[in-house]
């Protein structure tokens, strides 16, 4: 371990100590997003979820069956969920859950008392005339509503990059990412990380991670954007198809030889 840090500082290369603390950053970012997006808990359904995005869990049950424990992990970095946050333990989840789900209160409105009030004659509501010295309430206009995002922190090898991709299309890239048959280097989350590279821009990073994990596609062209007639989701799916091209390995032409 010592001799692995002293060529980390060397070459000038994150620690093992800061790559599993992003990584568990990481993690506990999507756990609280997955509990936010459950409609109602259901712990089978969470591990699904995080299984899907790429880490590896592991349930831990007693005899009579009860979750007691569980680890997510992803390459050499395996976590207890108690190290992931205390909220996340096993006999904590549904708790969690309940609290980014509050139930809406209920508010009792006291019924107003009736009164009775007598006239001898009916009196007209008398509208003040506008004076010269008033004036004129100009109504307010609202902001637009900005739409929500999440930020992303990618490694790519040399740089961490911290990207913000809207709500409404990260599904898109999770979802539908998928790995090309013939590499049996990349995850799911490769490609989705440099599809959400393509997404904004960062063309150098994401050519950069696809070849350190046995891609050899062609890279996108400089002139890489959104389109202006072009959907964001529309955009985001084309940015996955290059991102799978780029993780399609190189072919190997062979000559002939006598």
């Amino acid at each position: 371990m010592m001799a692995a840090e002293i060529i980390n500082m060397r070459h000038g290369w994150k620690q093992p100590k800061e790559i599993r603390d992003m990584r568990k950053e990481e993690i506990e970012d999507f756990c609280e997003y997955t509990l936010q997006k459950m409609q109602e808990f259901d712990v089978d359904f969470y591990f699904k979820m995080l299984r899907m995005k790429g880490y590896e869990v592991t349930p831990r049950y007693d005899k009579g069956m009860k979750l007691v424990g569980y680890t997510i992990g992803k390459n050499a970095s395996v976590f207890k969920a108690s190290e992931i946050g205390r909220r996340y333990m096993a006999s904590q989840l549904e708790a969690t859950w309940k609290k980014l789900h509050p139930e809406p209160t209920q508010v009792r409105v006291k019924p107003a008392s009736l009164t009775v009030t007598t006239c001898s004659r009916p009196s007209r509501p008398v509208t003040p005339k506008p004076t010269s010295t008033q004036t004129k309430v100009q109504p307010s206009v609202q902001p637009k509503p900005t739409p929500a995002k999440t930020v992303f922190n990618i490694d790519t090898g040399s740089e961490v990059k911290k990207v913000w991709i809207p709500n409404s299309i990260k599904d898109i890239f999770f979802n539908e990412a998928k790995v090309p048959e013939d590499n049996d280097t990349a995850t799911i989350e490769n490609v989705a990380h440099t599809a959400m590279l393509l997404f904004v821009g960062y063309i150098d990073a994401a050519t950069s991670i696809s070849e350190s994990c046995g891609g050899g596609g062609s890279a996108p062209e400089s002139d890489w954007g959104k389109k202006d007639d072009e959907d964001e989701r529309m955009f985001a799916r084309r940015c996955l198809l290059m991102a799978h091209s780029m993780y399609k390995p190189k072919s190997v032409k062979r000559g002939f030889h006598r």
